[in-house]
């Protein structure tokens, strides 16, 4: 997984959209990052998820990473399109 910088940064409505794909409430998110609940439900409220504590970097990678463990990929904002996410195809 690549580190987060300020153009790969997950967005709350991202987290939202990926427990959607994978039908996760959010203690099943939490479970899945290794996280707590409480940590998942604050970071979704939250409007604004800048990196700048070490703690909130390390729940961030830790999500990214579980869901992506679980099939989810994340699509971060360039030139041509918005952010997204969507379940990878399974590899043949």
């Amino acid at each position: 997984m690549a580190e987060l910088d300020q153009e790969e940064m997950l967005t709350s409505a991202m987290i939202r959209a990926a427990r959607g794909l994978l039908g996760l409430d959010q203690a099943g998110a939490a479970k899945l990052a290794g996280l707590s609940q409480r940590t998942i439900s604050k970071l979704e409220a939250e409007d604004d998820l800048s990196s700048k504590d070490l703690r909130r970097r390390n729940a961030l990678k830790a999500i990214r990473s579980g869901f992506e463990k679980a099939g989810i990929e994340f699509i971060f904002p360039d030139e041509k399109s918005g952010q997204g996410v969507r379940i990878k195809l399974a590899s043949k």
